[in-house]
């Protein structure tokens, strides 16, 4: 899976009232700033180190960037304050949201993005035991999230846009689909009845937002995607890395889902991926419906692989 890559702010360039915000939750001034590349938000994403020593994670947007990641961030800070802490989730230090731009400050984390080239790599394989012992965790769903969105109702939402990609131009849907549109449709007609919402997913899970630290354990970051889901959504998630090979499938064969609910799971998310791709550039996001063009495509030929 390629790198999410977004147009991104510098910490400098955030309001002042924000900076302030920082400094008085660290207790001292910002002294260095690390800016951090990857992900879609066009707001900052940077790793901070104040007078004395201590450090920190910051990441900001005001609505005047993007009108719609602030909604992301708002409830990334109500996940992670229900949450207690854990160390493969980094733990929110302070959260800031003056109505326009919002920010969290978070535990740094010293560590790099995962190598996921080889789904059995070293990389690969603690990530998957992170995503276990968290999906262990988180479910049932803990006290606190219950108003969260749910996966069900998403997966409304992309039947709903999979009706419009009926009617989408060739170039919209892999040529393999042709004459197979109505079928595929009544799959994912009936996938919201078939999902469950009893666990807490991150439903986010890709090099982006995961780190290794030096002593070779993970930590998983941004639960902006999050959601109510099945106890094996975060697999699913993590598994989509290799959607594209046998390995995903392989992957999925060992989680307590039936077969048939996978591929209509991964052939409703990629729909939703198709269409968002071709929907006009988002304010602040000029990357994004190009990343959800690649997605969607490697979701349809897991798809057409797993019908074969």
């Amino acid at each position: 899976m390629a790198r999410a890559v977004g147009v991104r702010v510098r910490y400098e360039e955030v309001p002042a009232a924000v900076r302030e915000w920082v400094e008085t939750s660290l207790g001292a001034p910002v002294v260095t700033t690390n800016e951090q590349v990857g992900g879609m938000s066009p707001g900052c994403t940077t790793r901070l180190s104040a007078a004395g020593g201590r450090t920190a994670f910051i990441k900001a947007v005001g609505a005047s960037l993007q009108p719609d990641t602030p909604v992301l961030f708002r409830r990334e800070i109500d996940v992670l304050r229900a949450l207690p802490p854990a160390r493969y989730r980094p733990a929110l230090l302070a959260g800031y949201d003056d109505g326009d731009w919002v920010a969290l400050l978070l535990e740094d984390v010293d560590g790099r993005p995962p190598d996921l080239a080889d789904p059995h790599g070293a990389d690969a394989t603690v990530v998957r035991e992170l995503v276990g012992r968290q999906a262990r965790e988180l479910t049932p769903a803990p006290p606190g999230v219950s108003d969260n969105r749910r996966l069900p109702e998403m997966a409304e939402r992309w039947r709903e846009r999979w009706a419009e990609l009926a009617g989408a131009p060739d170039h919209v849907l892999p040529p393999w689909m042709a004459g197979q549109i109505a079928q595929l449709y009544r799959r994912v007609a009936t996938l919201p009845e078939r999902l469950t919402a009893e666990a807490l997913c991150h439903w986010d899970v890709r090099e982006d937002n995961l780190l290794v630290r030096p002593d070779g354990t993970a930590a998983i970051v941004d639960w902006g995607m999050s959601c109510l889901g099945p106890s094996w959504g975060d697999a699913f998630m993590l598994a989509l890395n290799w959607v594209d090979t046998p390995a995903f499938d392989e992957l999925m064969a060992a989680e307590p889902v039936a077969p048939d609910v996978v591929t209509d799971l991964l052939l409703a998310f990629a729909g939703g991926q198709a269409w968002r791709g071709a929907q006009p550039p988002q304010p602040g996001l000029p990357t994004l419906a190009a990343f959800c063009r690649a997605e969607a495509a490697r979701g349809f030929a897991g798809v057409h692989r797993r019908l074969a």
